[in-house]
């Protein structure tokens, strides 16, 4: 679809509209266009449409492309990340209306909130999340700064991590901790042990997750390291029990030993989180079942189902892969299906930009089991600070810091680093209202 854009700052109002309907290879901006957006006007096969605001322009383009596409977005003309905060501002009835919402989105909206109303949170509480840049291979549909392969001195990342711990202001107790990455269980043993050692010298929290998401970089051993030194849950994420589908993003696949991996899990009392992406290239909806029919047999305490989203830096946009929109729609719906007939509901949910079929990622629980940490970070409810390469860290009040993106940066700067992390947590402790 080409367009001409008269205004450039409405650039970005105009591509997410189009972004519903279109793939972004398919999107350009020219001087003479399929489409013309004027100030207050868009002309479309010779009949002009006028518009008043931002608002107007973009419902007004939605509906156009709504009737020259033939399909309606199940979230209607939303594109924004946090669709559960309008329910802060809106009623459920105004919030289709105003973004044409389907009845199950809205319901999905509604039974998130529901969920999340059952548990408490304080914005004066602290999270923290430290992340593990390494991995054993890259994903194709991964763009995340990660460290592939054994070359990189883990060691010396974990002895600056412990030192960037050891320094940084945080009270003892904490609502959550969540070590992820990359591939935190592609740590050594003894790397392993040492990081979880210095956490627990420092912190103590309710909730400890540690993302241990694929099953290659698993054993016994390490899984008892994590309960002995107190963590709660794992993330144990096989994207696919596809077997061609799971090695064609560069992943290995073993099943046998993700069960093995899998029942140690159950054995040691973790509540186990596994992920799975809608969109992979060669899994259609039928071959998608297979997923559910292990499910079903296995039943993890939550299960979190991302739709895949194009991103700069992964293989996938390099090459413009993705799975069939309209497959991921059928599995969209399945999704609903599985969940409540298996007792699970949805407690948290986000979307992205380029995400496929303009869908969304939403974590389901069962019995209880909801992850604190996921809402907190994803709502916005409560202040987290990231420790480690590329980590992020909010405060409630606005503030931001983020951590170097690489791992020369990184240690060259740690001191300098924890300095104004901690000088951002001083002044939220200075002006907070408790």
């Amino acid at each position: 679809m080409k367009i001409n854009l008269l205004d450039k700052n409405k650039r970005k109002i105009v591509y997410d509209i189009l972004n519903i309907f279109y793939d972004h290879s398919n999107i350009e901006f020219v001087e003479e266009g399929d489409i013309d957006i004027l100030d207050d006007e868009i002309g479309f096969k010779g009949r002009s449409y006028h518009y008043q605001d931002n608002y107007q322009l973009k419902s007004t383009l939605y509906n156009i492309l709504v009737k020259e596409t033939g399909y309606e977005s199940p979230w209607g003309m939303l594109t924004g990340s946090k669709p559960s905060k309008l329910l802060q501002k809106y009623r459920a009835d105004e919030l289709k209306e105003k973004y044409f919402l389907s009845d199950d989105k809205l319901s999905l909206l509604i039974d998130v909130k529901n969920e999340q109303d059952k548990l408490s949170f304080d914005k004066n509480s602290f999270n923290l999340y430290i992340n593990i840049p390494f991995c054993p291979t890259r994903c194709s549909y991964c763009s995340y700064p990660t460290l592939v392969g054994p070359h990189h001195d883990r060691a010396s990342y974990i002895e600056t991590l412990c030192q960037e711990i050891d320094m940084v202001d945080l009270p003892k107790y904490l609502s959550s901790i969540y070590i992820g990455g990359g591939t935190p269980s592609y740590l050594s043993h003894k790397d392993l042990e040492r990081l979880l050692d210095k956490v627990n010298q420092r912190f103590s929290s309710f909730e400890y997750i540690f993302e241990a998401g694929r099953e290659d970089t698993l054993d016994e051993e390490k899984l008892k390291l994590l309960k002995d030194y107190g963590v709660t849950g794992i993330s144990l994420n096989p994207q696919s029990f596809n077997e061609r589908v799971v090695k064609s993003v560069g992943r290995s696949y073993d099943f046998d030993h993700f069960l093995r991996m899998y029942e140690k899990a159950l054995d040691l009392g973790f509540v186990i989180n596994m992920d799975f992406i809608v969109g992979l290239v060669g899994e259609d909806a039928k071959s998608f079942d297979q997923n559910f029919e292990i499910l079903e047999k296995l039943g993890p305490d939550n299960i979190t189902f991302h739709a895949l989203a194009s991103k700069v830096g992964s293989k996938y946009r390099e090459n413009n892969k993705m799975g069939s929109v309209k497959d991921a729609l059928i599995i969209s719906e399945a999704i609903k299906h599985f969940t409540e007939k298996n007792s699970y509901k949805p407690y948290y949910l986000y979307r992205q930009k380029n995400i496929i079929s303009n869908l969304e990622n939403v974590g389901y629980q069962k019995n209880n089991t909801a992850q604190h940490y996921n809402i907190a970070i994803n709502e916005e409810l409560e202040n987290i600070i990231g420790l480690g390469m590329n980590a992020n860290s909010k405060l409630m009040n606005g503030s931001k810091y983020r951590n170097p993106r690489n791992l020369r940066d990184y240690f060259a700067n740690i001191d300098r680093i924890v300095e104004e992390k901690n000088l951002i947590k001083r002044n939220y402790k200075n002006t907070r209202k408790i």
